[in-house]
């Protein structure tokens, strides 16, 4: 993957940014009156309704920009000898940070808090985001190109060691397991019996690993006399690579996915067209496909890129 090319989409963003936001000023007026009082807003949405239809495009089309932008930058990141888990952390908040801003949205994000007295604990307050109140085009401003300026600064970490970009999919990235099993693919997706769709879905994946000497499975495939959780976490924890099907939306899968993310894995995402992506996910790479042949087609194109082979045809 060419980090030019996401230097070259950081640099279109900021040209639009730098017209987007002036014009969105003008048009939703000053955030203080004439006495340098705060003027009063309703609703989450009370400067972004105040835009005509073609900045709201303009809005959008930055968006797509701005996500497929980060989606360039994560795996050369996972793979960069230099970032590490905390830089894809903050990579995914400058993700909903900027897109909340071109949406004129103020985001905001919290930890965990335990609450408690005298050393007494009281219970436990948990993290969370929002994005409900509004933000005015010069605090949206300000917010948008700080964050584009990590993303800059992040694309200059790793061009600083381009050789240590992993030829291979996995073969240098430090977050591996100790014991993983190299030429091996776990696949995260819907299991079931009574829709054969999945079943073809699924068999579409162990070919295409197949060509490339890769062994794929999924948990229905685990042979085991243990609870089937902890042959799933094994799975993720020691397969060379992973594999999530959005499709359906299923709550295991989003676990799953966000388990191998929590140990800094990378993981290959596709979902059948017209399947939504839940908020935590959106800044990730999930191309669509429309039928088997277009999903065999990604798919082997993914992994001839990522490993640096071509597909044994046979």
């Amino acid at each position: 993957m060419n980090i030019k090319e996401v230097q070259q989409n950081i640099e279109i963003l900021k040209n639009k940014a730098e017209s987007y936001f002036p014009s969105a000023k003008e048009a939703c007026g000053n955030k203080e009156d004439d006495h340098g009082w705060p003027i009063t807003t309703s609703g989450v949405n009370h400067y972004w309704d105040e835009l005509p239809d073609k900045l709201k495009a303009n809005s959008l089309e930055t968006q797509k920009l701005t996500l497929k932008t980060i989606s360039l930058i994560l795996p050369l990141l996972q793979a960069s000898p230099i970032l590490d888990k905390s830089d894809e952390k903050d990579i995914g908040l400058c993700a909903k940070r900027m897109r909340s801003a071109l949406k004129l949205r103020k985001y905001k994000s919290w930890e965990i808090e335990v609450l408690h007295d005298e050393g007494s604990v009281l219970g436990v307050s948990p993290p969370g985001q929002s994005e409900d109140e509004p933000d005015h085009p010069d605090d949206a401003s300000q917010t948008f190109f700080n964050c584009l300026e990590q993303l800059e600064g992040m694309a200059q970490l790793i061009e600083v060691a381009p050789d240590q970009i992993s030829d291979g999919l996995i073969s240098k990235n430090p977050n591996l397991h100790q014991s993983y099993r190299p030429n091996t693919a776990f696949v995260m997706m819907p299991i079931d019996s009574n829709n054969p769709e999945l079943e073809d879905v699924y068999e579409v994946y162990k070919d295409c690993f197949r060509k490339f000497g890769i062994e794929a499975i999924r948990a229905d495939d685990i042979e085991h006399e243990d609870v089937i959780t902890k042959k799933i976490i094994e799975e993720i924890k020691t397969s060379e690579f992973l594999l999530g099907d959005l499709t359906n939306e299923r709550p295991s899968v989003y676990y799953e996915i966000g388990y191998a993310h929590s140990l800094g894995r990378r993981v290959i995402l596709y979902r059948k067209k017209n399947t939504s992506i839940h908020f935590d996910l959106a800044a990730y790479n999930c191309p669509e496909y429309k039928n088997m042949k277009e999903l065999k087609k990604l798919l082997l194109k993914r992994l001839e890129d990522t490993t640096n082979r071509k597909p044994n045809n046979s």
